[in-house]
C-alpha cells in the first residue's frame, strides 16, 4: 500500500497530501438507478417494467433518505454523484434528488451515467443510444442539476475535482463501451496540468488486467468499460503521467473493487441502490484507524 494512500475494510479511502492542511471530505455515490417519481405517475404502458427494475435494485426510494441522512452525519464538504443516478430521465426525479441535498444542507455535485439521459422508450423497449435523446435531456439535465457542462472541473481547498463524460456506445462487435472524444481528452490534458492534488470522476471505468474477468462474468460477455482506443488511451496515460492525481472514482459495474490503473488507483464504488457509498478524506495527516469513529478505542480505570 502506498505510504500516502488507505484503504478502510468499508472502502473508505484516505489521501494524505502535505498540501492539504485543512481536510477535505467528500462522499461518492453512483448508480441508485432512481425510478420516476412519485410511483403514480408511472405511464401503465411501462408500469410493470418500471417496477421490475425498481424490485431488483432494492427498491432505491426507500433506501435514499437513510443513506443521505448517514452521508449528513459524516460531516462530508460535498457528495458527488457519479452517474447512473436516474434510472431514466425524470425532471421530478432529477429535481427531488437536488432537493433531499438542501434539506440536510449537503452540497451536490454531478455527472452522467449512460442512463440518466433516456426515455422510457429507450430504457425499457430499445435498449439503444439515441443521441438526439441524450442531447435533448442532456440539456435540461445540466439545468436541473446545475452543472456547467457535461464534462468539467470544480475546486475546493486545494484540490481540483475533474468530471469526466463518457457516452455509453455499441462497438463494432456489436457490444456496449463508453467512449471519449479528442475534444474532451484535450480538454482533460489541459485541466491535469494544475499544480496542486486532483481527483478525477467517471462512470465508466477503464478496463485494467485485474477487473477484466470479474466484469466479463457481471456482465455476461459485455464490455462494462471503456472502449480501448486511441482517445481513451490517451486519456488512461494523461492520468498516468500526472502526478497530482490521487485516484480516480467510477462505478457503472454496480460491484465495489479497487484496481490498479498504471501507476494511479480506479476506485469502483458500489452501487447507490444497495445504500452503499465510499467515505473519501484528504488531508495532510496520516489516516486514523477509523473513517467513522473518531480517536482510539480505549477502556477506564
Amino acid at each position: 500500500m502506498s505510504n500516502n494512500l488507505w484503504l478502510h475494510t468499508t472502502g473508505d479511502v484516505h489521501f494524505t497530501d502535505e498540501r492539504v492542511a485543512n481536510p477535505i471530505t467528500f462522499a461518492h455515490i453512483t448508480d441508485l438507478h432512481l425510478p420516476p417519481w412519485p410511483r403514480d405517475s408511472w405511464p401503465a404502458k411501462y408500469a410493470h417494467a418500471i417496477g421490475w427494475w425498481d424490485e431488483d435494485f432494492h427498491h432505491p426510494h426507500a433506501g435514499l433518505p437513510g443513506l443521505l441522512d448517514e452521508v449528513k452525519e459524516s460531516g462530508v464538504d460535498f457528495v458527488f454523484f457519479g452517474g447512473d443516478s436516474l434510472d431514466m430521465y425524470d425532471p421530478a426525479m432529477a429535481d427531488r434528488l437536488v432537493e433531499m441535498c438542501q434539506q440536510r444542507g449537503l452540497t451536490s455535485y454531478f455527472s452522467f451515467g449512460n442512463h440518466d439521459f433516456e426515455s422510457y422508450e429507450i430504457r425499457y423497449i430499445l435498449h439503444e443510444n439515441v443521441p438526439q435523446i441524450r442531447q435533448e435531456n442532456t440539456d435540461k439535465l445540466l439545468k436541473h442539476w446545475s452543472m456547467p457542462h457535461r464534462y468539467y472541473s470544480f475546486e475546493v481547498g486545494q484540490v481540483r475535482f475533474i468530471v469526466l463524460d463518457t457516452p455509453y456506445h455499441k462497438t463494432l462487435e456489436g457490444k456496449w463501451g463508453g467512449v471519449y472524444d479528442s475534444q474532451q481528452v484535450d480538454w482533460l490534458e489541459d485541466q491535469l496540468r494544475f499544480d496542486g492534488p486532483i481527483v478525477v470522476f467517471y462512470h465508466i471505468p477503464f478496463k485494467t488486467s485485474v477487473n477484466e474477468e470479474r466484469m466479463l462474468l457481471i456482465w455476461n460477455g459485455g464490455k462494462g468499460w471503456v472502449v480501448e482506443n486511441e482517445d481513451s488511451q490517451r486519456a488512461v496515460m494523461a492520468i498516468n503521467g500526472c502526478a497530482n492525481v490521487l485516484g480516480t472514482f467510477t462505478g457503472h459495474t454496480h460491484t465495489r473493487s479497487e484496481d490498479n490503473l498504471g501507476e494511479k488507483w480506479q476506485f469502483v464504488t458500489a452501487p447507490g441502490h444497495h445504500g452503499a457509498w465510499r467515505f473519501v478524506r484528504i488531508c495532510d495527516q496520516p489516516a486514523s484507524k477509523s473513517s467513522r469513529a473518531p480517536g482510539l478505542p480505549f477502556v477506564t480505570e
